[in-house]
């Protein structure tokens, strides 16, 4: 009998094999790949019908991501913002009138070796600020300033400024913080281009998305998916499943 879809060598269109010994043989003298070898040549994945797809934010408590009745598979992503040899990110773009930083979206770097940024001052503002790049130390999650990148920005006057400082604080994650050297506002952006790349996805820390129970942190999670990572789980018919991350974090969810 015939149950199982294969492809021919030929083309992609899908067909009907056979699962038994006698009709197989007869399928490969017609050009038939028989289904036990499929999988050595290539690898497909058969869709039923549409996956029905979502994406989560997770943040620093646990979310939860599904519960039960479980009847298909899932397809979890924790999706790469840095991604090739070159790649340009927008670090920060807003208005600020006080000291602050962006640790809640920091950039993950860890595949790239240098940086150049990029601040763009927006006229109509006031005072005096330094812009001071910031590194992640994963074991204990604080953030270290690694050096000023730019120093006394008037914040009234309109201009685009230019700096490469090269490696340092090119580490695992990176994000900037802002303070005033004489009081008043400023509304910027801040983007970066990373250079000196190898392929992948550049995997930082503080993007780990941990799951498990209701009660999973960031420090005992049983199950870690990475920045740029995927993961197809089938889950226990009484199981519900939760995630959690150290800044919020998109999870893209497939039901296959």
């Amino acid at each position: 009998m015939r149950t199982k879809l294969l492809l021919r060598r030929s083309g992609l269109e899908p067909i009907a094999i056979a699962t038994d010994a006698v009709q197989q043989a007869t399928d490969v003298a017609n050009g038939i790949t028989p289904y036990s070898l499929v999988k050595k040549e290539m690898p497909v994945t058969f869709f039923s019908r549409a996956p029905k797809t979502s994406t989560l934010s997770i943040g620093t408590t646990p979310t939860l991501i599904t519960k039960p009745p479980h009847n298909f598979p899932y397809l979890l992503i924790n999706p790469s913002l840095s991604v090739g040899l070159t790649n340009n990110q927008l670090v920060f773009n807003g208005t600020v009138n006080a000291a602050g930083n962006s640790e809640l979206t920091p950039i993950g770097v860890a595949n790239y070796l240098s940086a150049h940024f990029y601040l763009n001052v927006i006229a109509g503002g006031s005072g005096t600020w330094d812009i001071i790049a910031q590194s992640y130390d994963p074991y204990s999650g604080n953030w270290a300033d690694s050096q000023t990148i730019f120093t006394a920005i008037n914040g009234a006057t309109g201009a685009t400024y230019y700096a490469f400082p090269n490696e340092m604080g090119i580490d695992t994650d990176f994000a900037i913080r802002w303070n005033p050297t004489a009081a008043g506002s400023m509304t910027f952006s801040l983007s970066m281009d990373l250079k000196n790349g190898i392929p992948g996805s550049s995997s930082g820390v503080t993007r780990t998305i941990y799951f498990g129970g209701p009660d999973v942190t960031s420090t005992n999670a049983g199950f870690q998916l990475l920045e740029g990572e995927k993961e197809t789980i089938m889950l226990a018919p009484d199981l519900s499943l939760y995630a959690v991350a150290l800044v919020p974090t998109n999870l893209k969810i497939a039901i296959m």
